[in-house]
């Protein structure tokens, strides 16, 4: 084994920071029943039929028990004499073969029988589905995939050839699992299918359920295995969990709901129980099972046949054919401000994808500490090949192009490990039990964190344990909301509608639908789905409002806008004589907030813009909506909107936004100040704020921390959530002071939940790396569209304003002379709506008043007429 080295004032208003045995690892458990959520229309998969309702199957199958699956040696010998088992390859955490549960079991199988003559194979099977792999998908995506794919078949063949090898090559099937899976079991005479435990990702979750229920149909018994680090815990899935027993009671959703709420309550838990290690020192499982010494036969004379891994072309064929209309023809446009490539993208692509490469760099990273394997990897060359290809990339080389600074003293404590092996880890090139082993720190974390800094081995340990928690937090949640009960987190506290999802004692919200999406295929983002009226479509395509996408403020998550989603419904029933026409709407956590992960990068305004950017596209598919946005979020909203224009974004809503707004009357656009670039030359063929942006603003370069360096970044970030987080009850009843009773329990919890889960610190603390913003003058005129650039029209973003004038945060006098300053921006286009007893939160502490001010905006003229294209554009309710 390698032991780890011992080496070991923000431009935005942040006012607001209130803000190893295997057979543990196999799982036979039948599924839990889930309510029906408003999935993506699906399409024909690829020339195969559909499977039959999983619903009803699920209906009629009988629980599986662990006992009903506890066979004798001889009952072993009769149902699996002479058949193979086979392993289904997801493409999410699971394409490799160390430490892998599902060879692990399929093999324990096939040598249970004691005849080597009747012992059957393990056929190993991939297969390309549209709406786990394809639509939608990011070329990048793709490529990583592809690669993974290529080396894992690699090493598959060179253990498959062996005679003596009880392993099949790789079979690789195009078309939807619940139809492949069952024709190619039957096929090869399979008794099992073995597969990693349902994912968070709804098309992934779908189609493994679907395939579950096709496959059990087909008297092909489901494993199913799983990555948890801790199996032994009190929450963890394992073999012994059914959906529902005979008794109606439902041992499952026991087991998720057994998780706390909280990340300091479950360390305490977690930091006692131990970590599963990889068999061995991580050796090929397959490696060590072999026929002793006898050749094995051919699967009954059947040649297997496999489709082959397609070329890179071919596969961004089979995806453009996958993918609606709209994605295409985003992403084709306007590259220069809709590119939301990651900092060292092509690096991480080509180095640590694949299972040798993953493999590689934890060796690497575990011999020469965090430091080192920063400083050698991400350096200003390197990220200088994606600097200039997004507004996010070039964010992060501004930081490690600030000389004399090393990369180690300006990214994040962990953000070498973290943009090293997470890519890796989603697609299941490396194991995060594997990684966790490497850290050789099995008894001190998850909850061991020092005063100052992070050791290599501390920072390679919250990689994977802060991955493990977000984890379970969505299973908690995605348990707890199939089994009819609140699924999000303020819903545990307080859960103030009915059962007619109306008001009860006075306050009136709307729940959500959640939702998971793994922005870049490596970190989980909790989404909330509402659904469009009922009578949404009976409108003139014309004259319906576009979707809603709601981008919440610092230190707040996607439930805080249930009260006004309420709203805009019953006042669109009002005013539409009792129709629902309530458009479709999304509302998102970013990342570092809520329930989506909170990796450890640094970050800035660019990431979050491009998260936004990317859920538009990947996950709404281009349809036209307005962005709402609250705070900071509205800064960011502004910002998504210029880059994605207006064929996408149609308009904007702004509540007590933040972001740089200068006088419209003396603004004259990009000027560098005296003392912004040291002693450095000044770029002066930058001509736009958005053009700096673009290059890593040059004009404008990081300063580090200077003298105690970036490890006071995180301390500092320590201090502000412990300080603040005994005080967010008090703080909020300040903030949302003309309607306190608003800021219930359910709100106080929400924020508590968020602030206290693993990597709070380090988003806090990421406030003084934030590149210089990109003022609201210049994002709401539509940059790159005075010409109306690829065919969209050109112009100002219709904008409407709403200004709660008593905001606490700002103070009363800011939030009037933002108000003022918008009137004046561009009487044109922008409406201000000023609210006299409101204050920061107005779409939480008067939502009926917000929503009377959008239902009069959506109506407008200046709304309507926004883009000819209006009129075509269909609002369907899609979800990953």
């Amino acid at each position: 084994m390698v032991a780890v080295s011992a080496k070991s004032n923000s431009r935005l208003a942040l006012g607001a920071l209130f803000l190893s045995v295997f057979a543990e690892m196999l799982c036979a458990s039948a599924f839990s029943p889930h309510n029906s959520s408003p999935l993506r229309p699906s399409s024909a998969s690829l020339g195969t039929k559909k499977c039959r309702s999983v619903e009803s199957r699920r209906t009629a199958a009988p629980p599986i028990s662990s006992s009903s699956l506890a066979m004798s040696k001889e009952s072993d010998d009769v149902a699996w004499r002479g058949k193979s088992m086979m392993v289904w390859l997801t493409g999410h955490e699971d394409l490799r073969l160390r430490d892998h549960g599902g060879f692990a079991g399929a093999l324990s199988k096939a040598t249970a029988v004691d005849d080597d003559d009747d012992r059957g194979r393990v056929i190993p099977v991939f297969v390309l589905d549209e709406g786990m792999h394809l639509r939608s998908r990011s070329a990048s995506s793709l490529e990583r995939l592809r690669a993974c794919l290529e080396s894992l078949e690699a090493e598959i063949s060179r253990v498959s050839s062996s005679s003596t090898s009880l392993l099949s090559p790789l079979v690789v099937r195009t078309g939807s699992p619940c139809s492949v899976l069952p024709a190619l079991a039957k096929e090869v005479d399979a008794a099992s299918c073995h597969v990693i435990a349902d994912d968070v990702v709804g098309a992934t979750r779908e189609a493994q359920r679907s395939a579950r229920a096709a496959l059990e149909e087909a008297d092909v018994e489901v494993v199913r295995w799983t990555n948890c680090l801790r199996p032994s815990a009190p929450w963890s899935f394992d073999e012994s969990t059914t959906a529902t027993n005979g008794d109606g009671s439902q041992p499952e959703l026991r087991k998720r709901a057994a998780l706390p709420s909280f990340y300091p309550n479950y360390r305490e838990i977690a930091d006692a129980l131990p970590v599963a290690v990889p068999k061995g020192d991580g050796a090929m499982i397959v490696d060590d099972v072999r026929l002793n010494g006898n050749a094995a036969k051919e699967q009954g004379g059947i040649t297997i046949l496999s489709e082959g891994i397609p070329s890179l072309s071919e596969l961004l064929d089979m995806a453009e054919s996958a993918t609606p209309g709209a994605v295409l023809e985003a992403r084709s446009s306007r590259q220069r401000y809709r590119a939301t490539d990651e900092p060292y993208q092509n690096m991480v692509s080509e180095k640590w994808c694949t299972e040798r490469g993953a493999m590689d760099a934890l060796e690497e990273y575990c011999r020469i500490g965090n430091d080192e394997f920063t400083n050698k990897y991400f350096t200003p060359s390197e990220v200088a090949k994606d600097g200039a290809s997004s507004m996010y990339a070039a964010s992060v080389a501004r930081l490690v192009k600030s000389s004399p600074a090393s990369p180690n003293d300006v990214l994040a404590l962990r953000e070498g490990p973290t943009r090293a092996l997470t890519a890796a880890l989603g697609l299941g090139a490396i194991g995060a039990r594997m990684t966790a082993n490497g850290a050789r720190n099995r008894r001190r974390f998850p909850s061991s964190e020092e005063f100052w800094g992070r050791s290599s081995e501390g920072a390679l340990s919250d990689v994977v344990e802060w991955r493990e928690w977000f984890r379970l937090l969505a299973e908690r949640s995605l348990a707890l909301q199939e089994a009819g009960e609140p699924g999000i987190s303020g819903g545990e506290r307080a859960n103030a509608k009915n059962e007619n999802n109306e008001e009860k004692d006075g306050d009136s919200r709307e729940g959500g639908t959640v939702h998971y999406w793994r922005w870049k295929d490596q970190y989980l983002v909790r989404y909330l789905t509402f659904p469009a009226g009922e009578d949404y479509d009976a409108r003139e395509e014309g004259s319906r409002a576009p979707a809603l996408l709601l981008v919440h403020g610092f230190a707040a998550s996607a439930e805080q806008w249930e009260r006004l989603v309420h709203g805009l419904r019953k006042k669109t029933k009002q005013t539409n004589g009792g129709m629902d026409t309530t458009p479709p709407i999304y509302a998102v956590d970013l990342l570092g907030f809520g329930h989506s992960e909170k990796p450890g990068l640094s970050y800035t305004q660019y990431l979050w813009e491009s998260q936004l950017v990317d859920f538009a596209i990947e996950v709404m598919e281009a349809v036209p909506m307005v962005m709402v946005g609250n705070s900071i979020g509205g800064g960011l909203a502004a910002g998504a909107a210029a880059s994605l224009g207006k064929k996408i974004c149609r308009g904007l809503v702004l509540l007590n936004t933040a972001g740089i707004l200068l006088d419209p009357d003396t603004y004259d656009g990009y000027k560098v100040n005296s003392g912004d670039n040291g002693d450095a030359e000044v770029d002066g063929s930058i001509d736009s704020h958005t053009e700096a942006a673009i290059q890593g603003n040059p004009n404008e370069a990081y300063k580090p921390v200077p003298l105690i360096g970036n490890k006071a970044l995180d301390v500092f970030g320590s201090a502000i959530v412990g300080l603040i987080y005994p005080q967010i009850e008090k703080r909020l009843s300040l903030i949302y002071g003309n309607r306190i009773e608003n800021a219930d329990p359910s709100v106080v919890y929400a924020i508590q939940q968020s602030a206290s889960s693993p990597g709070s610190a380090n988003v806090v603390g990421s406030g003084q790396k934030l590149a210089p913003n990109r003022p609201l003058n210049e994002v709401l005129m539509g940059v790159g569209e005075e010409e109306g650039e690829d065919g969209e029209s050109g112009g100002e973003f219709p904008t409407l304003v709403v200004m709660g004038l008593e905001d606490r945060v700002s103070s009363p006098e800011v939030a009037r002379t933002r108000a003022e300053l918008f009137s004046r921006l561009s009487p044109e286009t922008v409406t201000v709506e000023a609210i006299p007893d409101s204050g920061h939160c107005p779409h939480d502490e008067t939502p009926e008043k917000v929503a009377d001010a959008m239902l009069k905006w959506f109506e407008s003229p200046l709304l309507l007429d926004s883009s000819p294209a209006r009129s075509t554009g269909e609002a369907t309710m899609v979800t990953q």
